[in-house]
């Protein structure tokens, strides 16, 4: 019951093309058994009353009777179709949405390639749900009432004795169908697995080409597409075992009749046109079952597939509060912050306690694995605090919108996230209704301006198209798009997350002059490894192992703390290294 109630829902917004589609297969329906109707009158007023002049009409009402059947059924496989491709959008756009509003924490457990077959793949399944399923419940099952009531009109105990095999054919179907259901399961999961494993090679090409590993990742993608197929052989095996099943026992039901039917012609007791008749009407009858019994084995499929969909339906989205805010004036505070990304992990964060003064610049500083990037994303809130509170302006931010949260933070970060588009959209990314002249503006502000006018495509080379992840680009380039992003945005906090770890020295001077300008008038937060950035913040947060052990300026945390000195003193050895 629960599942049918699931197929009404989705299937809901398109009854209308649905039911015009079901109209046109029932009036199909109808014609068939006119036409297996027609059989008798016709062999008996031709070949048993010797009228011969039938023989002109009756090729002409075959050829209209036929006609219109296939231009009903025209009809009702495009609107059918149609309304299975409307489904397929509507539920990936629908699920692509819901992945938007998920928490960002999620996307660390799933792998994205298996989202993108839950999307892609899965959703595709269930276009089935018109194509096969509800053409055969609504008008294949009427076509085989219509036809096995004319033959039982004709000669009910013949055809009688020809339905003792369906409850053979019914037990068939639902065995047959409980091993489709669950090899399409295992099949669509290996989907997901191989669009993974595609996805990987694609995005990590340069790694494996460098590390000389296209053998081992091609092994790796063979074995996943072997299981895929393994897994549709073996649906397909059952599928069609199904299929003969049907067949054989159409076969046996059709040598019945041929026999029994046969000598009742024979002695008279029945006539040629009744015997065609029947025959018609039981061969005719063997192909809407044989389409009902495929459309159970589909349907299984499709089970396994909205099982699939709604795993992902049913994460919850982002929780969000209902206070809106427009601005940012007094500060930060962190009330005694706990974090750990499971309830079995070790905690990340251990009681942070912290206040952030508007207009400040507050560098974080640590060892490897301390804990500062997790600061850093849990005010955006990609994660929420294990315990504690995050204030901004004294406002808990679980009670705050989380859009009016985020429009008030702006992050650049070592790890830029650029998208196959032009360079203007890139950075437009940061405010969708600003002109092309502040597009301009933040450029120059970022350093940008001076290659993005050299690129070919116009206007001044802001329409190029800047490649997956911008990688046409180097380094430096990328990050100043991206801090040219943030300026258009204009937030009142800066996060900026070891932005110039990865850079090269003449491109990290260029992009420490953009994120200079970026960072005026600002509340910035910097997870820092350089000198220069730590040298100018206000204060220094010192963070070791999840805890903060010290907070002061350069001078004090040099002279006062044992791990910011070690810190600085390998970050000053670094340098000496670039220079």
């Amino acid at each position: 019951m629960n599942t049918a109630r699931k197929i009404i829902g989705l299937t809901r917004p398109y009854w209308q093309q649905a039911f015009t589609a079901l109209a046109f297969g029932l009036m199909g329906s109808a014609v068939m058994g006119a036409i297996a109707w027609l059989v008798k009158p016709a062999l008996d007023l031709v070949f048993v009353d010797k009228k011969h002049e039938y023989l002109i009409w009756i090729p002409i009402g075959v050829i209209v009777l036929f006609t219109v059947k296939g231009l009903l059924h025209f009809g009702q496989q495009y609107l059918m179709k149609q309304a299975g491709l409307s489904l397929i959008r509507d539920t990936q756009n629908k699920l692509h949405n819901h992945i938007l509003c998920m928490p960002p924490g999620y996307f660390d457990k799933e792998a994205s390639g298996i989202l993108m077959s839950r999307v892609i793949n899965d959703v595709k399944m269930l276009s089935a749900l018109f194509d096969e399923v509800l053409r055969a419940c609504i008008i294949e099952i009427p076509k085989i009432v219509i036809l096995m009531g004319i033959a039982f009109y004709r000669k009910w105990d013949m055809t009688a004795a020809c339905l003792l095999i369906v409850p053979v054919f019914a037990y068939s179907a639902r065995k047959l169908g409980k091993k489709v259901k669950q090899r399409s399961h295992e099949a669509q999961k290996n989907v997901a697995h191989l669009t993974h494993r595609l996805g990987e090679s694609i995005t990590g090409i340069k790694v494996i080409k460098v590390f000389n590993r296209e053998g081992l990742r091609n092994e790796k993608f063979t074995t996943e597409n072997k299981n895929v197929y393994r897994e549709n052989v073996r649906a397909i095996r059952f599928k069609e075992i199904n299929k003969l099943v049907i067949d054989c026992l159409t076969g046996l039901a059709i040598g019945f009749v041929l026999i029994y039917g046969g000598r009742q012609v024979v002695t008279g007791m029945v006539t040629p046109g009744d015997f065609a008749s029947i025959l018609t009407a039981i061969y005719l009858v063997f192909s809407p079952i044989k389409q009902v019994g495929e459309s159970y084995t589909t349907l299984q499929g499709v089970l396994a597939a909205m099982e699939r969909v709604d795993h992902v339906m049913d994460t919850k989205a982002e929780e969000t509060g209902t206070i809106k805010i427009t601005g940012f004036k007094e500060g930060i505070t962190f009330e005694n912050v706990w974090f750990e990304f499971t309830k079995e992990a070790h905690p990340v964060l251990h009681d942070i306690n912290l206040h952030i003064r508007a207009g400040e610049v507050l560098a974080i500083v640590g060892p490897s694995g301390a804990g500062k990037t997790t600061i850093a994303h849990l005010l955006p809130r990609f994660y929420n605090p294990t315990k504690g509170c995050i204030k901004i302006d004294g406002v808990d931010i679980r009670e705050m919108d989380i859009h009016s949260l985020r429009a008030l933070i702006g992050i650049v970060s070592q790890d830029i996230i650029l998208f196959n588009d032009t360079v203007r959209e890139n950075i437009a990314f940061g405010n969708p209704e600003a002109g092309f002249d502040d597009i301009k503006m933040a450029a120059e502000m970022a350093f940008a301006s001076e290659f993005i006018e050299k690129m070919p495509e116009g206007p001044d080379g802001y329409g190029t198209i800047l490649g997956e992840r911008g990688m046409t680009l180097s380094g430096g380039q990328r990050q100043r798009i991206a801090i040219a992003r943030a300026i258009l945005k204009n937030p009142p906090i800066m996060i900026l997350d070891e932005a110039t770890s990865s850079l090269d020295s003449v491109s990290e001077a260029l992009v420490q002059q953009a994120l200079e300008g970026l960072m005026k008038g600002r509340t910035t937060i910097v997870i820092a490894h350089r000198l220069s950035t730590i040298k100018n913040a206000d204060r220094i947060v010192v963070i070791k192992d999840g805890q903060i052990t010290d907070i002061g300026t350069h001078d004090e945390l040099l002279l006062a703390n044992e791990t910011y000195r070690g810190l600085y003193n390998t970050f000053a050895m670094a340098e000496d290294g670039d220079n």
